[in-house]
């Protein structure tokens, strides 16, 4: 998977059964992506009319190209000493004094993808394309971009571009060779690290040469090798050891294998090389919460808050820290309250200090006045000019749950299936429990499956699991399941749930009547909760998905759930998951269930037969990736009730 400075894999959560059942559902691990000071990006100068009576002369820039090479090894040396601020001062100057040389926006562009600032990226690179259509240097990095910004049929199709237009370049062959591998082709990826490999030999540097093994560790990832992973990424780290990326990527890595007492060791070495540089600490400091590192994320926060006591979003994340890290209601609260003074308009800390009101202190008005005092406007500023309206947090949670109720609706109208209601009692569990993780988040109690369970006496608890949550809040019966995500929407946490195995189930079952949505969000940290509400169960037809005709279906399935559907060491690329739920009421022996390809050809694919724990659905997920833009036929024979069910359908995939 692209793993862009720093990347997450974040433990979600499965689909909850009856009580004193064995969760069915799996944890889903999803990128998440940090939030970062957005820089201002150096836009090109508005051209002069143009006198088509001469020709247009070649464009000029006030660096030579000498000296643009100058300015950019400068501005590198900045990056990989972690000076981010002095590097983005470097490439402002770069930008405003050669506006027009390709290769500068191109490495700017790459410089923003390390700190995680897609949009921005994906900007200079396309300008850096425009300005330098030939290069395929500046092509190999619009690529990356484009890969880290999972836009992998642009990146695919550009990386072949690149290393054609410049084959003795290895960042080409590099960055295809991740493409490659996010797309499931292995071998091509392979194929070009190797490319890279004497290309690199022959001029080596340490970024390449820790280039060449984060690639390496990528392709290990893809195919399901953590130790392997694990080990290039350490390989990596050792070849720039001061270039605290490094290490972000290996504690990734070792967060994802489940290993959070080595990223803490690793974290603890990397906080002690810190400059005092706030962008690099917000990237550590998330780092530390996301490993479960309390006392990391304790200092580094706070040192992150003293060197810039006015920035927004450094006080929410002290706030988180305070609140997670050390327990301290009083210090968040207060932090939460300094950032909204900072900024008025900052949601996550209006939403975190109701939250806190509501589920720590019980006292709702008390958030409700805090949000209003610290972001009432000054008199004489607001006669100057009208006040941006400060957050309201219930009315953005109303407005999350109603994006996931719609597309919740839309996944079972592909699938033959009626609409279902929200339930403002499972929602206001989903929302208590949301914020309970964030609250806890470095207790080792919500790592992996825990993510479902509460704690008596830790901070927010309203019940131990979610069907306890569902009827503290007053939900009449404890019929509820349970699905996590961490997305940066509503909507993209529901299609990441319909996207994957496990907990497409409870949202494909006949007899889900009604849900609850929650969220919560600090920096970094984000959280969704879909909680199910479901009828009394009875013998139904069994459910399809993808649907029959069904359109625009992906064609693949990056494997990010526990349980894990893909079978231990094979490519975690693969195709689009084929499922057929039958009703928990029936009973249900699989006799066949096959997926062939426009030819005709049998697909090769994992079969997960109906169970208590699939919901008694039957999964079909194909080994490899599918071909865009294709049609392909399933086929399920079983036995339900003692009667013969036998169903051929098909669906296209999106080209």
């Amino acid at each position: 998977m692209p793993s862009p400075c720093p990347s997450r894999l974040i433990a979600e959560a499965p689909t909850c059964g009856v009580p004193g059942a064995a969760y069915p559902d799996g944890v889903r691990r999803i990128v998440t992506v940090v939030a970062a000071l957005v820089v201002a990006g150096c836009s090109l100068p508005i051209p002069s009319p143009i006198d088509t009576s001469t020709p247009t002369p070649k464009p000029v820039t006030a660096l030579d190209a000498r000296q643009v090479s100058a300015v950019l090894r400068a501005a590198q040396a900045h990056m990989f000493a972690n000076r981010y601020s002095a590097a983005d001062s470097a490439y402002a100057r770069l930008l405003r004094e050669a506006p027009l040389n390709g290769e500068a926006h191109a490495e700017y562009a790459l410089f923003l993808n390390y700190r995680n600032l897609q949009a921005a990226a994906r900007m200079e690179a396309a300008r850096a394309v425009a300005l330098d259509a030939g290069n395929g240097h500046v092509t190999a990095i619009q690529c990356r971009v484009e890969d880290w910004s999972q836009q992998l049929p642009a990146a695919l199709s550009n990386g072949r571009r690149a290393v054609k237009k410049a084959p003795a370049d290895p960042l080409a062959h590099l960055f295809l060779a991740e493409v490659l591998a996010d797309t499931g082709d292995l071998t091509g990826s392979q194929r070009e690290i190797d490319a890279a490999s004497p290309l690199i030999d022959h001029k080596p540097t340490d970024y390449l040469q820790a280039e060449r093994q984060r690639e390496m560790a990528n392709l290990a990832g893809a195919r399901g090798d953590r130790s392997a992973q694990i080990a290039a990424f350490t390989a990596a780290r050792a070849t720039q050891p001061l270039w605290l990326y490094r290490s972000v990527e290996l504690v990734d890595a070792e967060v994802t294998a489940g290993d959070r007492a080595a990223a803490a060791s690793v974290l603890d070495v990397a906080a002690m090389l810190s400059p005092d540089d706030v962008e690099t600490l917000r990237v550590l400091g998330e780092d530390a919460l996301f490993a479960g590192d309390a006392s990391a994320a304790a200092a580094i926060w706070a040192k992150a808050r003293a060197l810039a006591p006015g920035d927004a979003q450094v006080l929410d994340m002290a706030g988180e820290a305070a609140v997670a890290a050390t327990h301290d209601i009083n210090a968040g609260v207060a932090a939460f309250l300094a950032a909204l003074n900072a900024e008025r308009t900052d949601a996550d800390a209006a939403a975190y200090l109701l939250a806190l009101s509501l589920y720590v202190q019980h006292r709702p008005p008390l958030g409700r006045s805090e949000i209003a005092d610290a972001t009432e406007q000054d008199v004489a500023e607001s006669r100057e000019r009208a006040p941006a309206p400060p957050p309201d947090p219930e009315t953005s949670w109303a407005a999350g749950a109603a994006q996931a109720l719609a597309a919740v609706n839309a996944a079972r109208a592909a699938a033959g299936l009626g609409p279902v209601r929200l339930d403002s009692r499972l929602t206001s569990s989903a929302r208590s429990h949301s914020y309970y993780w964030l609250f806890n988040v470095l207790s080792p109690a919500v790592a992996g499956l825990g993510i479902h369970s509460e704690t008596p006496g830790a901070a927010g608890f309203s019940g131990r699991q979610p069907w306890d949550r569902a009827t503290a809040f007053g939900y009449p019966n404890q019929r509820v399941g349970e699905d996590i995500a961490h997305q940066g929407s509503a909507t993209d946490a529901v299609g990441d749930w319909v996207n994957s195995v496990y907990h497409r189930f409870a949202i494909m079952r006949a007899d889900l009547s009604v849900i609850g949505f929650g969220s919560g969000a600090v920096g970094a940290l984000t959280i969704q909760d879909m909680e199910f509400g479901f009828a009394p169960a009875r013998s139904a037809p069994p459910v399809l998905y993808p649907g029959p005709a069904q359109t625009q279906v992906p064609a693949t399935f990056v494997d990010n759930e526990l349980p894990d559907p893909v079978p231990a060491g094979k490519p975690r690329t693969t195709g689009y998951p084929v499922t057929v739920t039958f009703s928990v009421a029936d009973t249900v022996r699989l006799s066949a269930f096959t997926l062939a390809g426009p030819d005709g050809t049998a697909v090769v694919a994992y079969l997960l037969p109906p169970s208590a724990a699939t919901e008694n659905s039957a999964s079909l997920l194909p080994a490899a990736p599918l071909s865009p833009g294709a049609t392909y036929s399933a086929h399920v024979v079983a036995v339900v009730n003692g009667r013969r069910f036998d169903r051929t359908w098909s669906f296209t995939t999106a080209s």
